[in-house]
């Protein structure tokens, strides 16, 4: 298992170019697999083997509505290139989260580990809250049990937050509803 912090992928949309009939990757896109290259090799990270779970947070650098698949294939490509894996074919689970920008630090938060337990059977997984392994009864248990107190003293608060106005996230106040 590696944990890694790597610059924001570019779009799918600006990561390949049509020269001719053929489509290649384009400059920014190698420029982006080259980076991811030699932050892998600074790490000394270890080419996996098997089957695996990749966890992506995704921290973009404006508000601008962005796809959280359209950064996936620069950034699994990339770790692919720079040796994390042999092929990302091997990735049987994979986690996107699209956090709140931080224009200071745009990034790409991943954690990449061997499967725990087949999907389907009880074993050890990872908790999708605080990333940490815990022993799991099967595949609808993704949360440790710690996380889950936390969940449910919390609860009451997320109950009383649905179904309400949202713009970017954030909720709207009944005042700002009519300037909306």
């Amino acid at each position: 298992m590696f944990k890694l912090q790597l610059p924001f992928p570019p779009s799918v949309n600006t990561y390949w170019r049509h020269v001719g009939n053929r489509v290649l990757v384009s400059k920014k896109g190698r420029q982006y697999q080259a980076t991811v290259s030699s932050l892998l090799d600074r790490k000394n990270t270890k080419t996996l083997d098997g089957e695996l779970i990749v966890d992506i947070r995704l921290v973009p650098p404006d508000r601008r509505r962005r796809d959280v698949d359209n950064s996936l294939k620069a950034l699994l490509d990339a770790m692919q290139f720079g040796g994390a894996y042999h092929d990302d074919a091997q990735i049987v689970r994979l986690t996107v989260e699209k956090h709140q920008p931080d224009p200071d630090d745009p990034r790409a938060e991943v954690v990449v580990q061997h499967v725990p337990a087949p999907i389907g059977e009880a074993g050890y997984r990872t908790c999708l809250r605080c990333d940490e392994a815990f022993e799991s009864d099967g595949p609808g248990n993704r949360i440790c049990v710690s996380c889950r107190q936390i969940n449910s003293m919390f609860g009451d608060l997320v109950e009383s937050e649905r179904g309400k106005k949202r713009h970017n996230g954030e909720i709207i106040t009944e005042r700002e509803e009519d300037l909306v």
